[in-house]
């Protein structure tokens, strides 16, 4: 049934004449079988009902007004029309009626008619068809033109309080009949006016409600009809008929020209005063465009789905609050309506660009970008622009997204003339740093491309903040991003000029991002760069072997490297090994790389002796000069290392009391820091007076010394240690109690067990000393003379 109506007759048949073949009321015709599909419908809900009482009277036929009726079901549309023929078609009882009913499945076939437009339209039947099969109906040129629009606008306003009846009305009928809403009611016997307003309150509602909106006209008691729209004659109402009735209907009395008061919604009040002040069928178009539009849902959607409708058709510019709606519909809307309407909406807005607000703004332009508003979107784009720099200069707001170009032949050399203009006044109009940098970005965004010659001059206050705030400052989606960077290394390396301040300060903000193009930078830019690297520890340990790899075969890069490197903080000692293991010959590190060794050779009550060795070593390898008292440092070092390395071999006669007395004379600090070899060598020499000097020079040898002698007793063989025991022990300046005990116990230890020749060795020491410790060593040998023999009773095979 697409594209057309099937058609239906229902009336008293003779014999024969019916689609059932005998007598009686029943369906006569059909212009197809598809149409028996809407039989049901139409008999249960649509066809005349004649009042039995005015059958009763037999009334004249002519007394009797014709019904007109419309339902919408499972998919099929019935509108119907009917009137009474009086007698039977096989008798003489009162009763007989026509009802000729359109019925189809597909909406488009109504066009843009509402069903009540279809009243007295010229294809209505008022008599049965020929035979069993109808003629279906199309919609020809004229139909509804009498329930036209303009003739609904001049109907309401020609009635008593019309535009609140409509106001009412239409508000009633936008939800009529669904659940917990009101029935509409209309009481009154002039067919006419019914229609009048039926046809005026659905051309108000979306074309889409008005078809699925069932009505009677008339019923005989409105209680029969479930349709959401009944109409009944006065006499036939009833307690429904009231205005402020309880039984669900709201009710339009146009006798009295009352209503039941109904609270008019916003959508009745916008297209009710549209409808009567402007011309009727551009509000009724307006409000079609509205509902197709795909923007209608809650209260806010709804008005922009209105002023949607009302630009397309009257061509009304919207308010702001809706713009961003309907240009977002402009490429998300429906192909159709788009394709009749999008052109002339998007015109619209496109006239006054500066207006919309720059959310609005930037949909228009993806608008513009589509084509939709021919030689007008180059003007978007510049409102747009206008818009977004007012935001940069205000707020510091702006957006990295680059915009679609515009189509070909819409943006000329004028344009961008424009917008340079634009740009440079506003980047040099005296605006603090970050809002020039959102300006920059600004320029990015839309490709202007402003000319550093305009601008270079209010580019320096931005350039020197950004040198003071790296990290404040997003170099990408900069315009004159390489001439601004150029500008800033100029300025990073004259601060970088001013000493060792100026390089730690700038190696503070910027090594991070500075360090991966270090080979770019001039030399005191770079050396702050890898200072400030090495200073802050992050990638302490891989920047430094990076680079001193790096550089290990060129002696002049490695030793520049090497003192940038620590140019802002001293090497550890594990870093100056790894120098020590890369450096190329010739290489020779800057002095202050070695401040921190050189304080530690020369200065403080304590040396570190790893740290002395190291500095032998650097000395050594020619990568650090010594200054004269690092070198007389290492020099006394050596001497003290070379008299030890020759007491360790035993020397005999006076050459170990001279040895003995280079101890003496030696720095204690170094004495200190070689302890253990010193006392060691001590341990194996026996010049009693010479040792007596050494340790009155340096006191703190005696505790170490002493344990050195326990410890020598029980573990070594010779006389040496037990000599050396038993002078301090027996001397005037003896040890503290505590290691005199000690030494004494060691002692007695050693003399159980040492052999005869050791004793007597040891008895020669003491007496080319004095007869008085000759005899005192006697004495202390005798006393262990009993223990002796037990032991190498003991031990009988033991040489000692």
């Amino acid at each position: 049934m697409s594209g057309r109506f099937e058609t239906l007759i229902y009336t008293d048949c003779h014999q024969g004449q019916g689609l059932k073949g005998n007598a009686g009321l029943q369906f006569q015709a059909r212009s197809a079988d598809s149409a028996a599909a809407a039989e049901t419908l139409v008999r249960d809900h649509l066809l005349y009902e004649p009042p039995s009482r005015w059958m009763a009277d037999r009334r004249p036929v002519e007394q009797y007004p014709p019904s007109f009726a419309h339902i919408s079901s499972n998919g099929i549309l019935a509108t119907a029309t009917g009137l009474y023929l009086g007698r039977e078609a096989n008798g003489t009882r009162e009763g007989n009626q026509l009802t000729h009913a359109i019925v189809t499945t597909d909406p488009a076939s109504y066009a843009d008619l509402r069903p009540a437009q279809l009243f007295q339209a010229r294809f209505w039947s008022s008599a049965p068809a020929p035979t069993t099969q109808s003629d279906p109906v199309r919609l020809g040129d004229g139909v509804g033109s009498d329930h036209s629009p303009t003739h609904a606008q001049a109907f309401v306003l020609d009635q008593p309080r019309g535009r609140e009846t409509l106001l009412a009305l239409v508000s009633a009928l936008a939800d009529a009949g669904r659940p917990g809403r009101l029935r509409v009611l209309f009481v009154g016997d002039d067919i006419a006016s019914i229609v009048g307003w039926l046809v005026a309150g659905t051309l108000l509602l979306p074309r889409e409600r008005a078809l699925e909106l069932g009505f009677k006209i008339f019923s005989t008691d409105p209680a029969r009809s479930a349709l959401p729209v009944v109409a009944v004659r006065p006499e036939f109402a009833g307690p429904a008929g009231r205005i402020d009735n309880p039984l669900g209907y709201a009710v339009f009395d146009l006798h009295r020209h009352q209503h039941t008061p109904i609270e008019p919604t916003a959508s009745a009040r916008r297209w009710v005063d549209l409808f009567l002040t402007e011309d009727p069928r551009d509000v009724v178009d307006a409000l079609g465009v509205a509902a197709a539009s795909g923007l209608a849902g809650d209260d806010s959607r709804e008005e922009s789905a209105a002023a949607l409708g009302l630009a397309a058709i009257l061509h009304r510019i919207p308010e702001p609050r809706h713009a961003e709606a309907i240009v977002g519909w402009l490429r998300t809307g429906p192909e159709g309506l788009r394709h009749a309407y999008g052109p002339d909406v998007a015109d619209l807005f496109a006239e006054t660009p500066e207006r919309w607000p720059q959310r609005v703004l930037v949909l228009l332009d993806e608008v513009g970008c589509d084509g939709l508003v021919p030689g007008r979107a180059a003007d978007v784009r510049l409102a747009l622009i206008i818009s977004e720099l007012a935001d940069a200069r205000v707020r510091g707001a702006v957006t990295d997204r680059r915009l679609p170009p515009l189509p070909v032949g819409e943006w000329h050399p004028d344009h961008s003339d424009h917008a340079r203009q634009l740009l440079t006044e506003a980047l040099t109009s005296g605006v603090p740093p970050r809002r020039f940098e959102a300006l920059l970005r600004v320029a990015s965004r839309f490709e202007v491309d402003v000319r550093w010659s305009d601008i270079a001059g209010a580019a320096e206050e931005f350039v020197r903040y950004w040198a003071d705030h790296p990290r404040d400052v997003r170099p990408a989606g900069l315009a004159c991003r390489d001439r601004l960077e150029e500008r800033l290394m100029s300025v990073l390396e004259d601060r970088a000029r001013l000493g060792p301040r100026g390089r730690a300060e700038v190696g503070d903000g910027w090594w991070r991002s500075l360090l991966p193009r270090l080979e770019t930078l001039d030399y005191p830019l770079a050396e702050a760069v890898l200072g400030a690297a090495v200073r802050h520890g992050d990638e302490r340990d891989a920047v430094i072997e990076r680079y001193l790899t790096a550089y290990r075969h060129d002696p002049d890069d490695f030793s520049w490297v090497a003192g940038a490197l620590w140019s802002q903080s001293p090497p550890t000692s594990a870093e100056l090994e790894l120098v020590l293991g890369l450096a190329p010959k010739g290489a020779r590190l800057p002095d202050r790389v070695f401040l921190k060794v050189t304080d530690g050779v020369t200065r403080g009550a304590v040396a570190d002796l790893d740290l002395f060795d190291l500095c032998h070593r650097l000395v050594a390898s020619g990568l650090m000069t010594p200054t004269a008292r690092v070198a007389a440092t290492l020099a006394e070092d050596e001497e003290l290392t070379g008299a030890l390395t020759e007491l360790r071999h035993r020397p005999h006669g006076g050459r170990s009391a001279v040895l003995l007395r280079k101890l003496r004379d030696c720095p204690a600090r170094l004495m200190e820091m070689r302890q253990a070899e010193v006392v060691t060598a001590l341990s194996r020499v026996v010049a009693l007076l010479s040792l007596d000097g050494v340790l009155d020079r340096h006191p703190a040898l005696l505790g170490p010394f002493v344990d050195r002698l326990v410890d020598a007793l029980t573990t070594e063989d010779g006389e040496a240690p037990a000599v050396l025991a038993y002078y301090l022990t027996a001397g005037s300046g003896a040890p503290p109690a505590q290691q005199v005990t000690r030494l004494e116990h060691a002692l007695g230890r050693w003399l159980t067990r040492a052999p005869d020749v050791q004793l007597e060795r040891a008895g020669q020491h003491f007496a080319q000393h004095s007869s008085d410790w000759r005899k005192g060593w006697q004495r202390l040998a005798d006393k262990y003379s009993g223990r002796r023999r037990r032991y190498r009773l003991a031990h009988p095979f033991r040489d000692r």
